[in-house]
Formats: structure tokens, sequence, C-alpha cells
């Protein structure tokens, strides 16, 4: 006769797989001191993700030709995306929602969204 172990459930937390995020996002404000904004207060949202085993880095920031729409909205934020891996850099231009910091870059279909309930969403979206 076969040996078989019981199966047993529990809700332990020593029980469950550990959970690794595949993507961040944090939102931050800022007023240079020097430059072409000095005195002007910038927004700031940087993001991660991982694409395989390639590590995506994202730096959206508004610039001087970003304005604020009445639902506000910055149009012409500065996008840029590293690639850690390969060291590839390229970019694009986005939208900055000012009251959250989510960013969307409609070119490639992606999200930045600082205020995802797991602490952050970078990735794709289904445009409707």
């Amino acid at each position: 006769m076969a040996n078989y172990k019981k199966k047993t459930y529990s809700n332990n937390s020593s029980d469950k797989k550990d959970y690794k995020k595949h993507s961040g996002a944090k939102n931050t404000r800022y007023t240079p001191k020097t430059g072409a904004n000095a005195g002007v207060e910038q927004h700031l949202t940087t993001g991660w993700r991982l694409a395989g085993k390639d590590l995506i880095s994202f730096s959206c920031v508004t610039t001087s030709k970003s304005v604020l729409s009445e639902k506000g909205w910055y149009g012409s934020v500065g996008c840029s995306v590293v690639n850690t891996k390969t060291g590839a850099k390229q970019f694009y231009w986005g939208m900055m929602e000012k009251k959250t910091g989510k960013v969307v870059i409609a070119e490639m279909a992606l999200v930045l969204n600082p205020k995802a309930k797991n602490g952050g969403y970078c990735g794709t979206f289904l445009g409707s």
C-alpha cells in the first residue's frame, strides 16, 4: 500500500508563497533652484517594471512645455525609458494627472500609477 500525506490547508502566513512585485511607481514634487524651470514646482513620476529578465525604468517630469488643462492633466510631459540591462534609452511624450501623478504614454500603451493599491503600478493599459 502506498504511503500518502494528507494535504492540510491553513491561513498561516508561513504557508503562503513570497509575493514579488513586477512593477512599481512613485510620485514626487520638487522646485529646482537653477535651470530653465528655476522656482517653478515640477512633478516627477518614476516607475519600473520587469520585462522578462530586463529591468525597465521610467522617469517622467513636467517641462516648460507642459500646460495644465481644465480637467487637471498636464500635456507634454517628458518621459525617458531606460533598459538597465542593455543601457538602451528612449524618449516619449506623455500626459500626467496633477492630483495623482498618474502618467499615460499613449504611444507605448503604458500607464504609471503611483496610487495603485499594491504600492504603485507600471504597465500596459487597455484603452476604451
